[in-house]
């Protein structure tokens, strides 16, 4: 881990002592100890975390799912550039219905002068808003606009719509092939990730894979869990399997694989909350 960023490097500790501290609770195991051995090793074949408690011995492996390729890097983008937008605009244009404003994923990357886009794209969404009608019966071209504000060095749509009166929302624009994407990311996850855990694990350690999304736009729990199950092999499958959404808070825990028993035959698979601010061992 000496390569990561101190902010990323610990941000993945608390996501693994967040769900350590779940997994105990589900478990009625008591933790005594949670160590790095990533980073006490300096070794980058060790796992990300090792929980002891005094029956049992867990090993858990993080790693974060994008739902294509630079999603994560890309959504740090969006929100840096256009979330302030939400709350300037929130409230501000007329009623009734709610405004969305969608951009192409990708179509951010390179943006310079964020204070000057911003006020670009104010200055576009109040003038081309009252001109949009509100589409009563069925969607039609008169409820959105589609074009390159003058001052934004990229495409973008304003959408009128029903209901939510005065909301103002940002949305990206799903890849073509969305899904066959975030199968491959996984796959590559997986097969990075597993040899690891079944290393780790010996005879008497129990492994856990949990993987995070952080993706508030497109990221999709259910999709990622089956992807998950599809592109498990027969080898090197860990005991468990945790899919953690950190988008917003609280943190969102599923359960995609526990024991033998996939999250298609689990009886409650979640979503659990979790307090990404909880005390920890």
């Amino acid at each position: 881990m000496k390569n990561k960023s101190s902010a990323k490097r610990s941000h993945e500790k608390q996501v693994c002592k967040v769900v350590a501290s779940f997994i105990a609770k589900i478990k009625n195991l008591t933790i005594d100890d949670i160590i790095s051995p990533e980073e006490e090793e300096h070794n980058e074949q060790a796992v990300d975390a090792l929980i002891k408690c005094s029956s049992i011995e867990i090993v858990l492996e993080h790693t974060r799912i994008e739902s294509y390729p630079e999603q994560i890097a890309d959504n740090y983008m969006v929100k840096n550039l256009l979330k302030p937008l939400v709350g300037k605009l929130t409230g501000k244009l007329p009623t009734p219905g709610h405004y969305r404003l969608s951009i192409d994923v990708g179509a951010v990357k390179g943006a310079k002068d964020t204070e000057r886009v911003q006020k670009a794209l104010i200055a576009w969404v109040q003038e081309k808003a009252p001109l949009l009608e509100l589409p009563v019966h069925k969607p039609s071209d008169k409820h959105y606009i589609r074009e390159k504000p003058c001052g934004v060095p990229f495409e973008v749509a304003l959408h009128r719509l029903e209901r939510r009166d005065g909301k103002f929302t940002i949305e990206l624009v799903a890849p073509a092939e969305l899904e066959t994407k975030r199968r491959r990311r996984i796959k590559i996850a997986l097969e990075k990730k597993c040899p690891k855990l079944s290393k780790a694990k010996g005879e008497t350690r129990i492994s856990v894979l949990l993987l995070e999304l952080d993706d508030i736009c497109l990221g999709d729990p259910i999709q990622t869990a089956k992807a998950v199950t599809e592109e498990l092999s027969q080898n090197d499958v860990p005991d468990e399997i945790y899919l953690v959404e950190t988008e917003a808070k609280p943190w969102v825990v599923w359960v995609l694989k526990d024991g033998e028993a996939l999250f298609s035959d689990l009886e409650d698979w979640g979503p659990y909350d979790l307090d990404p601010l909880q005390n920890n061992p």
